[in-house]
């Protein structure tokens, strides 16, 4: 029983790892897009800021997420 938890546990690991590397991809395309306009609006700042620290915190998620152990690793078999 554990056994299939702890794989649950590393698919869920593995797809929340894709979405939020896909999430972070789109934060630096419209953070890029922004940068490349000559000026803001205030409302353009505000998403700015917000993206950059949407990204921030979906860097640190991956980092977390990649480096947990990987369930099973080093036990015997």
């Amino acid at each position: 029983m554990e056994d299939n938890a702890a794989r649950k546990d590393d698919i869920g690991s593995a797809d929340d790892l894709e979405v939020l590397r896909s999430r972070h991809q789109y934060l630096e395309s419209r953070l890029a897009a922004l940068e490349r306009q000559l000026s803001l609006t205030a409302n353009e700042q505000a998403e700015r800021a917000r993206l950059k620290k949407e990204k921030l915190a979906i860097k640190d998620r991956i980092h977390l997420l990649l480096s947990r152990p990987v369930a099973g690793a080093g036990e015997a078999s």
